[in-house]
């Protein structure tokens, strides 16, 4: 007597499967867009900039355990709710966000597919509903399902964690020495450019940046969002930065760092300021440099204290 087949078991598994496999993508999206992510959960204001980074990690690595689990029906009852749980938090917020807030890009998906509110809104309504058909699904007994479930969870940790390191921890164990041509500095703050600036001798950070430069882009938007949050005196932060005029105004409107000090150099000044290392933030008291930062040793702790004190 031939077997009959279920074609509506065999439909469940695999919309089960490709809703795990849809987790698990997103986790990667916003994995390959880290920092903007980052900054993003950031500007909420909820968290410090250090917890935002953990948060932003902790999120992605929730979505991998999730869509890992629902593949293999690891403690697939939990991990439906978690699944559940999670798109309705997320969809709460999003409403927020459309209320309140005029986002072009939520980050849900990353930078790699942007999506504004609205959209994410229905992506995540219909993932829930899709999510309901598979409800009454039954856990997968297999051999060595929990080693399979202790290999999925640490390789959600260490690609989050690990792989993608905080900065603090990158600050910590970086062995990585920033440094500028003291010599070229000096030559700087004595050019007719800085001498029109007027500074006194007080506290400023000068970053030197290259305005088509992507590391340069997220130092801006990072800053940009200190300043949001703790009110920055936008006198005391300058941005030396190259290119032409469009790629500044469009380096301004994309980091909305319009409000600080920008003086323009050439490309053989910034190079030569800074050895070529973009973005290079240097700390300055009494014209002297004091601190030099890169885009991860830039902050919010530093910044804050140095222009507060």
């Amino acid at each position: 007597m031939e077997r009959k087949i279920d074609v509506i078991s065999i439909l469940k598994t695999i919309l089960r499967i490709l809703l795990g496999a849809f987790f698990i993508t997103t986790a990667i999206m916003k994995l390959l867009s880290l920092d903007n992510f980052e900054l993003y959960i950031f500007s909420f204001r909820i968290f410090n900039f250090v917890w935002s980074t953990v948060v932003a990690r902790l999120v992605i690595m929730a979505e991998m355990i999730i869509g890992f689990f629902l593949i293999f029906k690891i403690l697939y009852r939990p991990t439906w709710w978690s699944a559940m749980l999670m798109l309705v938090g997320f969809t709460l917020l999003l409403v927020y966000i459309v209320l309140f807030r005029n986002d072009s890009n939520c980050h849900c998906m990353g930078d790699i597919v942007e999506l504004d509110p609205l959209w994410s809104i229905v992506k995540n309504v219909v993932t829930m509903l899709l999510l309901l058909l598979v409800y009454k699904e039954t856990p997968w007994q297999f051999k060595g399902k929990k080693a399979v479930a202790i290999v999925g969870v640490c390789a959600a940790v260490l690609t989050t964690f690990a792989f993608f390191p905080l900065d603090d921890v990158y600050v910590f164990f970086s062995k990585r020495q920033n440094t500028y041509n003291e010599q070229s500095f000096q030559s700087f703050m004595n050019d007719s450019l800085m001498m029109a600036q007027q500074l006194d001798d007080g506290r400023y950070i000068m970053g030197v940046l290259s305005s088509g430069c992507h590391y340069c882009l997220l130092s801006g938007q990072k800053l940009s969002t200190m300043h949001e949050i703790h009110q920055l005196d936008t006198n005391r932060i300058i941005l030396a930065i190259w290119g032409n005029n469009e790629s500044i105004q469009r380096f301004k409107d994309t980091t909305n760092t319009a409000m600080f000090r920008y003086v323009t150099v050439s490309p053989f000044q910034a190079v030569e300021l800074v050895n070529g290392a973009f973005p290079t933030y240097l700390f300055i008291e009494n014209m002297q440099v004091v601190k030099v930062a890169d885009l991860r040793q830039l902050t919010e702790r530093d910044v804050v204290n140095f222009l507060q004190h």
